[in-house]
């Protein structure tokens, strides 16, 4: 009787299917893609360079994770979230990014303190100048923190935590307002600095207490930005 094998050709177009499925959320939760936009399989599969069975694949595994939503014979659409859809990714987020954050401390703890301790050199200098509402200085700040966060998953060696927490992503219209009052960069920058600290002294529970309860109140500011202007 023969084995099963291992085709090459399914290995492969796995590989490209998981590509196309990057690729897309990385456009829609960077903006690039908007909320209720209308995907054809055509136009994607042209801008990847790809055939349309990835791509197809793709949406699927995207409509699992809650960000789009598959049309019968006619592509897709990016899903727009409710205030409860809100509520919950925040939620799940504040329990994933706090367990990952502590197992990250205690695994290099003061020496990812020193990386961080960069990022947030960077984003205070981005502060210290004119950024306002600006769209592209408000997106680098929205960067810089992104790139925060995912140092400190990446270093918590929890490989399926972060493919979760990656899906549980807000596209960036739904943090933009968030991330333009001044107030709200400046407490941004001081939290870091505290987990940052938190780092260097390898305190993981502390690093876990801090990275939860910012992710938490970050909800209920994002839930009030969506009630007076998302929701319109």
């Amino acid at each position: 009787m023969q084995g099963k094998g291992f085709g090459i050709s399914k290995i492969a177009a796995k590989s490209l299917v998981d590509q196309a499925r990057d690729s897309i959320r990385d456009a829609i939760f960077q903006g690039r893609i908007q909320p209720d936009e209308k995907l054809t399989i055509e136009r994607l599969a042209a801008e990847l360079g790809s055939s349309r069975t990835p791509v197809r694949e793709a949406l699927r595994a995207l409509e699992a994770d809650g960000i789009v939503k598959m049309l019968p014979n006619r592509g897709a659409v990016v899903q727009g979230f409710s205030r409860e859809d809100i509520y919950d990714r925040y939620s799940i987020r504040a329990l994933l990014d706090g367990y990952v954050s502590e197992l990250a401390c205690s695994n290099r703890g003061g020496e990812l303190a020193d990386e961080l301790e960069v990022n947030c050199a960077e984003m205070k200098k981005k502060l210290e100048g004119p950024v306002g509402k600006d769209p592209q200085n408000v997106a680098d700040l929205i960067r810089l923190n992104n790139e925060f966060h995912a140092l400190i998953r990446e270093s918590s060696g929890n490989m399926l935590a972060v493919r979760l927490l990656n899906s549980l992503q807000m596209p960036i219209a739904y943090r933009f307002c968030y991330w333009q009052e001044k107030s709200r960069q400046k407490a941004l920058l001081d939290f870091h600095i505290q987990v940052v600290a938190a780092f260097r002294a390898g305190q993981a529970s502390k690093v876990r207490k801090l990275v939860e309860g910012h992710l938490l109140e970050s909800r209920d500011i994002v839930l009030s930005v969506y009630e007076k202007v998302l929701k319109k």
